[in-house]
């Protein structure tokens, strides 16, 4: 094996692509994109910045890649997800309701949308994520009966409930914030 291939075997095992986007999305949720930057962020992840390089050709791709990753870590993967779980559509919302408790996903959209206020790569991304949030929430909610201004209403007021909750309702136990997650879910269903 050449020298170059040994060295990128072991730079791969040290940290994947994957793994850098993982970090990098902590980082921008905790500390903003200011962090983004190569060197504060090589520095704050304790790598170097040859492993950013390794993983990306400059910060442009990487702008673009971590945005694609947010989109399939905080949307692909929730409506896998809910795609698997049997129930009608008011058990399906429910559930998606809890998934997105559970996991969190709203310390990310927070930094996200920000982020998108001033990066167009990342704006066009964002974008793409809340028309596929509103295309996967509105079909429970017509399947539901809702129709016309109504279905658009609670599909955005949900949808935008949801990316910004933490932001809102951060405060209070955990068995506090699963009480008012009946209570939406009521509140979001009853017709």
């Amino acid at each position: 094996m050449e020298k170059h291939e040994k060295n990128k075997a072991k730079a791969s095992k040290r940290l994947d692509r994957e793994k850098w986007l993982s970090l990098a999305l902590e980082v921008l949720s905790r500390e903003g994109k200011t962090k983004l930057r190569i060197d504060p962020l090589t520095k704050s992840m304790g790598i170097t910045k040859g492993s950013f390089y390794w993983h990306f050709k400059d910060r442009a791709d990487f702008v673009k890649r971590l945005a694609e990753y947010w989109a399939k870590y905080s949307t692909g993967q929730v409506i896998d997800f809910l795609n698997q779980f049997q129930g009608d559509a008011s058990e399906r919302l429910f559930e998606l309701m809890k998934y997105l408790f559970r996991k969190d996903f709203g310390r990310y959209d927070i930094a996200m949308r920000a982020w998108a206020a001033q990066e167009p790569a990342v704006a066009r991304i964002v974008k793409k994520v809340d028309e596929e949030r509103y295309a996967f929430v509105r079909s429970m909610f017509t399947e539901l009966g809702f129709k016309g201004q109504e279905l658009e209403m609670r599909t955005r007021t949900f949808v935008v409930f949801h990316s910004l909750e933490l932001s809102s309702f951060a405060s209070g136990t955990k068995k506090e914030r699963l009480k008012l997650l009946k209570l939406r879910h009521a509140f979001f269903t009853r017709p």
